[in-house]
């Protein structure tokens, strides 16, 4: 380790990527002809530890490498890519890629409008005019091994700890006790009554991980702010109405937000969609007397000791693909409609919300 040269190997494509190539899912391919290009469309250092590497100086750079490295985004790498996976399975996929071998996606193109990515053998599906993606595909068509230690479809796990645990097999696991309710159950009451909920936080509809929907366009097709689902059921034992403010607490947190009532939503269960951040049209919390949270507030990371099997076909760690993830999905929270809306900015907009009648 050279930490005086963090910073120049930092804002550079390292040595390895010529050295070892580039790949994925069990597959590698050179990447010296892609190594060459971002020299060419980056430029390279003059001087230091990272002299002769393609730059990384800016956000369109990292954007150029990632580009020219991805198969999906590269024709010449995609066909390099099937070409690396048809020597493990003894067929050629090649095929899948030649229509689009010279095509290249730069940042360019995607600035000016979407542009249909290349099938890659990183997914299961095609990136095809004929057929709509659909995972499994090119495992059924191609006759491509599933990533399992059959190489097929398994619904049966056979490893030692799956067994201990009775999971071999797919088994329901009713929600578990956080014992994060009964404490704060009724202790700061506004007047209004609470109701303990099962609380999810799954993938938003309409973008994941990066694809945030606290932008403009998001906010006036929704509600302008945070939002939390719940049944009509629940609402009406609260006597939450659609677009009520409403307050979702524990003992892990409390975060504040606007009540979404649907029938597609079931008894006993609310939910808030992920990637909503605390920066737009948010009330302090009656609670903590301070801004209200995330979806995460009122959540706790809990690993499961089953996730930390290793090396075992399917079962093995591979970065943001299998691992001890934070499995921060199973909790209980407390939801009430909040009485006094305090924006904590001291610009006289505080109300009061009508009480439960």
């Amino acid at each position: 380790r050279d930490y005086p040269a963090t910073y120049e190997r930092f804002t550079s494509i390292g040595p390895l990527m010529e050295k070892i190539g580039n790949g994925g899912k069990g597959i590698a391919w050179n990447t010296q002809s892609e190594m060459d290009l971002l020299r060419k469309l980056n430029y390279t250092k003059a001087d230091g530890p990272a002299k002769g590497q393609p730059m990384l100086n800016t956000a369109i750079d990292a954007a150029e490498m990632i580009l020219t490295l991805a198969p999906e985004t590269n024709g010449q790498v995609a066909v390099k890519a099937w070409a690396a996976l048809s020597e493990f399975t003894g067929r050629d996929h090649t095929h899948l890629a030649t229509n689009k071998e010279e095509e290249k996606i730069r940042f360019r193109d995607i600035q000016a409008q979407p542009r249909k990515i290349i099938s890659s053998p990183t997914w299961s599906g095609l990136e095809d005019e004929h057929v709509s993606y659909n995972a499994g595909y090119t495992n059924v068509h191609e006759l491509i091994p599933w990533r399992t230690l059959s190489g097929r479809q398994q619904l049966y796990q056979d490893h030692q700890w799956m067994r201990d645990f009775g999971e071999s097999l797919l088994v329901y696991r009713p929600p578990i006790d956080t014992r994060s309710v009964k404490a704060v159950m009724g202790r700061k009451s506004n007047g209004n009554p609470e109701k303990a909920l099962n609380f999810l936080t799954p993938h938003q509809k309409w973008g994941i991980h990066s694809t945030y929907s606290d932008n403009l366009l998001m906010l006036t097709l929704s509600r302008g702010g945070p939002i939390v689902w719940m049944s009509e059921t629940d609402a009406k034992d609260l006597g939450i109405e659609d677009n009520d403010w409403i307050e979702v607490f524990n003992s892990n947190g409390a975060l504040t937000a606007r009540a979404v009532v649907s029938q597609r939503v079931p008894a006993g269960m609310t939910m808030m969609y992920h990637a909503q951040e605390r920066i737009v049209n948010l009330p302090g919390s009656e609670i903590t007397q301070q801004r209200g949270g995330i979806h995460n507030s009122v959540t706790r990371i809990t690993p499961k000791p089953t996730h930390m099997i290793g090396g075992y076909a399917q079962l093995a760690y591979g970065f943001n693909y299998y691992g001890t993830v934070g499995s921060n999905r199973d909790e209980f929270v407390v939801v009430r409609k909040m009485k006094n809306i305090n924006w904590l900015d001291g610009e006289g907009n505080d109300q009061v919300q009508e009480s439960v009648k």
